[in-house]
């Protein structure tokens, strides 16, 4: 999707523009999966602007309509969570337990990729594991 190589490339509220009319059209075509995908792209573009409250909205809405029969969906949507909560910090404890949950699904089926990138959202967000007491794991 162009939007989510727009919001990486840092133009998140570009994306957010460019993703909204694909979106409903998903929505249009009967696409429930690639429709509650796009949802949670756009959650994270908002997420990327700023906008905590159409971040949690648009993932709110992924996090209901998604399909979660695959462990990669279910990982990729919480990560996603968990990266929106972890940027407010009234739910940061939240969000990191989102990683969490996140971070042991991908190691039980072996996503590598997955597991490097919630590690990535942790030490960008300078945040470990909620939990605390285990090696290199700290709480904010």
């Amino acid at each position: 999707m162009v939007g989510t190589a727009l919001s990486k490339e840092g133009e998140h509220d570009y994306a957010a523009r460019v993703m909204l009319a694909p979106t409903r059209d998903f929505e249009d075509l009967g696409e429930p999966d690639d429709w509650s995908v796009a949802h949670q792209k756009l959650a994270l573009a908002h997420r990327g602007t700023g906008d905590l409250n159409k971040a949690l909205h648009f993932i709110g809405i992924a996090r209901r309509t998604g399909i979660t029969d695959s462990p990669m969906q279910r990982v990729r949507l919480d990560t996603a969570h968990g990266h929106i909560l972890l940027s407010d910090p009234a739910t940061r404890d939240d969000g990191l337990t989102a990683l969490d949950q996140a971070a042991k699904l991908a190691a039980q089926y072996g996503m590598s990729h997955q597991l490097a990138s919630i590690e990535s959202i942790r030490q960008t967000a300078g945040a470990t594991s909620p939990g605390g007491g285990g090696q290199g794991e700290r709480r904010q």
